[in-house]
């Protein structure tokens, strides 16, 4: 009996080692908090140096301060005041741009374009930033579907890119 269960447990382990090396990876964060996201950088600043949590405490874009930054993945943040900071390490995910920093409205039309980081909306919870006010006013038309087609679109943009490299 001992013989025959030994064979059927290295076959059990053999199947549970091929199933988990064929898993994927997890897709980046259309927050940019994956180091293979898609991220709308200036060198390596993201929001053009504007100070992430001030979307969501001061309702406005602030330009945050060089000597006060935290790098997240490959994203280096500014921030306005020390106090921004801690803030934003209490949870970076909620703080960090949505689709890479990159214009919302655009993405959801399969486009990377830049921001106006003072072209703002901040809905659930989440950062979105645009390019100018008509891309802020077609999102608020229809926030759900522009998010759906900008996070498909982002992904798969991200895919593209990490396949070429």
């Amino acid at each position: 009996m001992r013989k025959m269960l030994v064979p059927l447990i290295l076959a059990g382990l053999a199947a549970l080692c091929l199933t988990a090396s064929a898993q994927k990876y997890p897709p980046p964060t259309t927050s940019g908090g994956s180091g293979e996201a898609l991220l709308n950088l200036d060198n390596t600043v993201a929001v053009h140096g504007y100070d992430p949590t001030a979307y969501f405490t001061d309702k406005r874009a602030i330009k945050g301060n060089q000597r006060i930054n935290e790098r997240v993945g490959s994203a280096t943040y500014y921030f306005h005041s020390r106090a921004s900071r801690y803030e934003f390490l209490s949870n970076a995910p909620q703080y960090q741009p949505q689709f890479g920093g990159y214009c919302a409205t655009s993405m959801s039309f399969g486009r990377l374009e830049d921001i106006n980081p003072h072209i703002f909306a901040v809905y659930n919870g989440k950062l979105y930033l645009f390019r100018d006010p008509e891309a802020q006013a077609r999102f608020w038309a229809n926030p759900e579907r522009i998010i759906r087609d900008a996070t498909f679109n982002y992904f798969e943009m991200a895919r593209q890119k990490r396949e070429r490299y």
